[in-house]
């Protein structure tokens, strides 16, 4: 299997294994493998539906690239040599069908629009599953809320004692702040609703592609307008990220109720024993080990 597919005909010198391990983005890469073979076989359809490549060797590529998304990339396909994981999968491809076939699936493609349209699939996957855990969250508290609505109990501040409250109206307080993380993912999401493929390195490409019909294939509503801006753009990961942080202080402060209600002075709630964990040196003690965890990976 070449590892210099790219660097051939170009650029010699044997780069070191220290360089190697610099450049290479495999670790980063996994998130995406899955997706990237996607992009690929959608490439390839519109490639064939263009009449761009023939009927043959895209029946030989997409044989191919099926066996690999079935099976999985092969341990070689992420070998730091490759740089990242689009170089080690085409090198995988040629190994199977051959450098004539293999090299055509990137005809009209850069890696830039490849990588932009992968890590987009990824955030939207992300982002359902994210909404669907919050949809479920905030349902339990409404079902815990419902049943308590004249639980009464002592609202602290400063640590106090202060106003008298309910149960329900703490609980109510936190899925009114994860409905907010629900609706800001959702926002977010029709920003990352866009498909970069077809853009390729920044300026498009000669080749008649047709992004209307690679973005449907591939569950995207549209493609991007700008395809420098397609490519370069990364502010939507970042408002997710930022969404999800968002998300994740309120789950902290959550897990920061669980822990103090939880304490022999306070005795609020009774934690599930599957939820806690005892003391190597004192065994009559019930830490609230993932509450606390929870608090501080998301705090």
């Amino acid at each position: 299997m070449r590892s210099d597919q790219i660097r051939q005909g170009r650029l010699a010198g044997e780069r070191s294994a220290g360089l190697e391990h610099f450049l290479a983005s495999m670790d980063a890469d996994r998130w995406i493998a899955e997706a990237d073979l996607l992009v690929d076989m959608t490439h390839l359809l519109g490639l064939r539906r263009q009449g761009i490549i023939g009927e043959a060797p895209a029946r030989a590529l997409m044989t191919a690239l099926l066996d690999l998304h079935d099976h999985g990339l092969p341990a070689e396909a992420f070998d730091e040599r490759f740089e990242d994981i689009h170089a080690g999968k085409e090198a995988c491809l040629i190994d199977r069908v051959g450098e004539d076939i293999g090299g055509r699936l990137h005809m009209g493609r850069s890696r830039n629009d490849e990588v932009a349209t992968c890590i987009r699939i990824r955030l939207k996957q992300e982002i359902i599953a994210l909404v669907g855990s919050l949809t479920d969250l905030r349902a339990t508290l409404l079902d815990v809320a419902g049943r308590h609505t004249e639980t009464v109990m002592p609202g602290f501040t400063h640590m106090q004692h202060a106003q008298p409250t309910t149960l329900a109206h703490y609980l109510l307080a936190y899925e009114q702040a994860f409905s907010r993380d629900t609706a800001r993912l959702r926002e977010a999401y029709t920003r990352v609703d866009a498909s970069p493929l077809g853009s390729a390195a920044f300026a498009s490409t000669g080749f008649p592609l047709d992004r209307d019909y690679t973005a449907r294939l591939l569950g995207f509503s549209r493609p991007t307008a700008n395809s420098m801006d397609a490519v370069a753009a990364r502010d939507f990961a970042l408002e997710v990220l930022g969404d999800i942080t968002i998300c994740m202080t309120t789950a902290s402060r959550l897990c920061e109720e669980l822990v103090l209600w939880s304490t022999a002075f306070i005795g609020f709630v009774d934690l599930d024993d599957a939820y806690c964990s005892s003391s190597s040196i004192m065994p009559q003690k019930k830490n609230p080990d993932v509450a606390e965890i929870m608090r501080a990976k998301a705090g």
